[in-house]
């Protein structure tokens, strides 16, 4: 629990809740800040970078660093995904509200976070799969992915490290554990988000099966038996749940 008077939503809180105690905080797309300005207003990190590639934004995260007093402790930068961070600069990663295949580039374009020191702490807003697809391609193993209801959405956030020998990177292209991740099946929110992710794929399939391209039939194909290994997952029949 963070001991701010800075309110987070449901997601952000989610983010927060995985930070490291005594961490010093990257926040990238940080918009307004409040995630680095609750995180180090309540004591959880004593500095924190928060950036953005926008211009509008990141007046946004300035004027939350002045009002908030938090300007000797938090620096505001302006530019693209961890091109602003010097590697070692930070030890926690957040890259929140973007999606999955845009995190996954940021990634991708900063070789240097395939380091154990860092953790990483993602929520994608879309196509998950693809980011957790990169992380496990490139041996990211992930430690825990809670569940959280945002509205009517369900999101969830990756706590991901760089750990080769115990990362299981699998065949590459699809595979269950794309959509899987490390939701807890047990978990009320866990298994809303998991039985939307296999309707989603069912849903593909059935527009894909009025396809007259042999392709797309195979591909709705494939993405039933996705679906029902989401389901398999979850422990068989979800609406028991």
């Amino acid at each position: 629990m963070i001991s701010s008077a800075i309110h987070l939503d449901s997601r952000l809180s989610c983010a927060a809740a995985l930070v490291r105690q005594g961490s010093r905080l990257a926040d990238v797309g940080t918009d307004h800040a409040l995630l680095p300005a609750a995180l180090v207003e309540g004591g959880v990190c004593p500095s924190a970078i928060a950036s953005d590639i926008r211009p509008g934004p990141a007046e946004r995260a300035r004027m939350t660093v002045e009002s908030t007093g938090l300007s000797g402790r938090i620096q505001v930068r302006l530019g693209g995904g961890l091109s602003v961070l010097s590697p070692g600069e930070a030890d926690d990663i957040v890259i929140a509200g973007m999606g999955g295949e845009n995190i996954a580039s940021i990634l991708e374009e900063a070789p240097w976070v395939k380091n154990e020191r860092y953790h990483l702490i993602l929520q994608p807003m879309s196509r998950p799969e693809i980011l957790r697809r990169f992380l496990r391609e490139n041996g990211f193993s992930l430690l825990r992915e809670p569940a959280v209801r945002d509205g009517k959405r369900l999101y969830t956030v990756l706590l991901a490290v760089y750990d080769p020998a115990a990362s299981v990177p699998g065949a590459p292209g699809e595979d269950v554990r794309d959509y899987v991740g490390k939701v807890d099946p047990s978990d009320r929110e866990g298994v809303a988000y998991l039985k939307r992710q296999a309707g989603r794929l069912l849903k593909q399939a059935a527009g894909l099966e009025l396809s007259e391209r042999m392709a797309g039939r195979e591909q709705a194909v494939r993405l039933r038996e996705l679906a029902a290994a989401i389901l398999s997952y979850m422990g068989g029949d979800a609406d028991r749940r």
